[in-house]
């Protein structure tokens, strides 16, 4: 954890000694996993890139990750619900991803260059159960009961991708990723579901990130 908050804030110095090669970005990730509605539960963050050397630029993040497993319900032999349990995850991330981008030394609009991202995170994870009794006679009198837990965790993932150029006039980029998820949300639901079996949410994801460059300086 040490290691991790003082690599955070050699970036942060980074990016305030070299502002003017610093962008802010925005990302939206989506990950496929079965037990979950949809298949999928979903990552939404943001950050800072600072451009050290054309083929090195570290990036400083925060996500939320959330998502809910699919709704279980228990019935009788006439088809009719006796219970509900609902489940979800979330987690709050901070994120250090010392970039690899295989740039040129000029770039204008249209170009594509390929980037890796190694991901070193440090999470809050925490998953909710609501257990839901059926009340036959009065369904608004059934009784509902809570459980929660959260835990930290220190996890790597890993990211490989396109970043597509799109103005001669500024450093603005879209990127899209394809990554292998590090969080796990799966041992915290595993927990509070108290299930016998292995829920692992390190899987694959697709997800797509807006840089916002400063603009360019006129020849």
């Amino acid at each position: 954890m040490k290691k991790i908050i003082c690599c955070l804030l050699l970036v942060l110095f980074v990016a305030n000694a070299n502002a003017q090669h610093a962008r802010v970005y925005a990302n939206l990730s989506i990950y496929k996993h079965s037990d979950f509605k949809n298949n999928l539960f979903s990552e939404v963050g943001g950050g800072v890139e600072v451009k050290i050397h054309r083929f090195l630029k570290p990036e400083i993040g925060v996500s939320y990750f959330a998502g809910s497993l699919e709704d279980y319900s228990k019935v009788n032999e006439q088809g009719i619900a006796l219970d509900l349990r609902t489940s979800r995850a979330y987690a709050f991330n901070i994120n250090l991803t010392p970039k690899i981008s295989l740039y040129s030394s000029e770039v204008n609009s249209g170009d594509v260059f390929i980037q890796i991202l190694p991901r070193f995170n440090v999470a809050k994870i925490g998953a909710e159960r609501y257990y839901t009794v059926i009340n036959q006679s009065n369904p608004l009198k059934s009784d509902t009961k809570k459980e929660a837990i959260s835990e930290w965790q220190q996890t790597f993932g890993i990211g490989v991708g396109i970043d597509i150029v799109i103005s001669d006039r500024t450093y603005d980029s879209f990127s899209i990723n394809l990554y292998y998820n590090g969080v796990d949300l799966g041992k915290v639901l595993k927990e509070v579901n108290n299930y016998d079996s292995s829920l692992n949410t390190n899987t694959l994801g697709l997800g797509i990130s807006y840089y916002l460059g400063f603009e360019k300086k006129k020849n």
